[in-house]
């Protein structure tokens, strides 16, 4: 897809949170960066930075230092946010499958809401949404394995259709040869 296909997307996805007016759109595009992501390759970035998700699926797991996948704590895809964090709570981001994201940095995050106030009912939004998904999967651990699954499936549509079931059964904290029966 081109450049001005994922400009369209990302143009999309932040006006359907706020109105973009022409000068913050333009400010916008110069700060973004479109990266492309291999399936398998890590997303780096420094604390507070910005990845929207254009294509594919980003998987977010605890990086406990082994050469084993680690635990499934999310999974980002099209039209979602990544704050980074992981600086601080000992995760990581690979892509699951070919990605594609604007990338945003703190520094320039900083300058689009020095220059543009109403970027802040955008980065608001950002937060809130990261935030709640963090919390669905919490409300997941108390359903029985059963409801979990109907209910990721729901929430989760991309993840459920292209993802292994080895990482939805990490995600939702059942053993993969059990979820494969429910």
């Amino acid at each position: 897809m081109a450049t001005v296909n994922y400009q369209n997307l990302l143009f999309e996805t932040l006006q359907n949170l706020a109105p973009v007016p022409p000068d913050l759109w333009a400010d916008i595009l110069k700060v973004t960066e479109i990266k492309p992501y291999k399936k398998g390759r890590h997303l780096y970035a420094q604390f507070l930075d910005l990845h929207i998700i254009l294509e594919g699926i980003i998987i977010k797991r605890w990086d406990d230092g082994g050469a084993i996948p680690n635990d499934v704590i999310d999974f980002i895809s099209k039209k979602q946010f990544i704050i980074h964090t992981e600086d601080v709570d000992g995760s990581y981001f690979k892509a699951d499958c070919d990605a594609v994201t604007a990338f945003i940095s703190r520094k320039n995050i900083g300058k689009l809401l020095e220059q543009h106030p109403i970027f802040a009912n955008h980065f608001n939004y950002l937060i809130a949404a990261v935030l709640n998904r963090r919390s669905f999967r919490g409300k997941l651990l108390n359903m029985p394995a059963k409801e979990r699954k109907v209910a990721f499936a729901k929430e989760y549509p991309e993840a459920n259709f292209h993802c292994s079931i080895s990482d939805k059964s990490s995600f939702l904290g059942i053993n993969p040869s059990y979820y494969s029966t429910l």
